[in-house]
């Protein structure tokens, strides 16, 4: 669950009106921007993943939200569609963040609002080291296997891609850290996921290495826990 409680601050006093979510996954951003922003006349969530999208709707509840199975590169609406546009945590999944940015904006309204929120790569404490490691192992394995995954960008590799997609960022805010993980129950959840990874990676030709890795990983993980690394919320109007 997200908890970003800065960014919700400055939601709550927005109408999203016609409401696009990117990437949606399995609905936990779209079901935090449901429940921050002031209103909103309608909600979409995007996703490639139908088994995802699934999840989504069903997590999502009794709230009308339409849910569309479709492609960062060709987002199957018509021009000028949606007046906010959000994505969470999937620039590092776009093999080309900056035209996936551009395909949203196609379909915004000028004046509409882009929201990005994206966990970046700095000044980690030993607990979001811990998840860094995790989601690079994962982001090598999907790689390894013919997907695109990228690691967690730094915060000027993020601003430089904004840029680059001819946005200007209005609002900048960095969430507060969530709780370490300590509980035994979350780490045999962590630990299960990393032995999903490796079983998926075994017959890659790195399959070992990345079987050791995730043996260290899951060291790190009883030793110092387990966070997410910090996350900016960055908040930009089409011109």
């Amino acid at each position: 669950m997200y908890q970003l409680s800065e960014l919700q601050k400055y939601l709550k006093r927005i109408n999203a009106g016609h409401l696009l979510d990117v990437a949606t996954g399995e609905g936990d951003f779209l079901l935090y921007l449901l429940e921050s922003f002031s209103s909103f006349d309608s909600a979409t969530g995007l996703d490639i993943n139908n088994e995802n999208l699934k999840i989504a709707r069903n997590k999502i509840g009794r709230q009308k939200v339409d849910f569309i199975h479709g492609n960062i590169r060709k987002i199957p609406f018509e021009d000028h569609f949606f007046d906010t546009i959000t994505v969470s945590n999937s620039l590092h999944h776009f093999d080309n963040p900056v035209k996936a940015i551009q395909s949203m904006l196609r379909v915004l309204i000028p004046g509409g609002l882009v929201v990005i929120n994206e966990m970046v790569n700095e000044h980690l404490n030993p607990a979001q080291q811990t998840h860094f490691e995790y989601h690079s192992l994962k982001a090598e394995i999907d790689t390894a296997a013919g997907g695109y995954h990228h690691k967690i960008y730094t915060r000027d590799e993020l601003m430089e891609i904004i840029r680059e997609s001819a946005l200007e960022p209005a609002l900048l805010i960095t969430s507060e850290d969530p709780p370490i993980i300590f509980s035994h129950e979350k780490m045999w959840q962590f630990f299960h996921k990393l032995d999903d990874f490796v079983n998926n990676a075994s017959h890659l030709p790195n399959g070992l290495i990345f079987e050791q890795r995730a043996q260290r990983i899951k060291e790190m993980i009883e030793t110092c826990g387990f966070q997410k690394p910090p996350q900016i919320g960055i908040l930009a109007y089409k011109d």
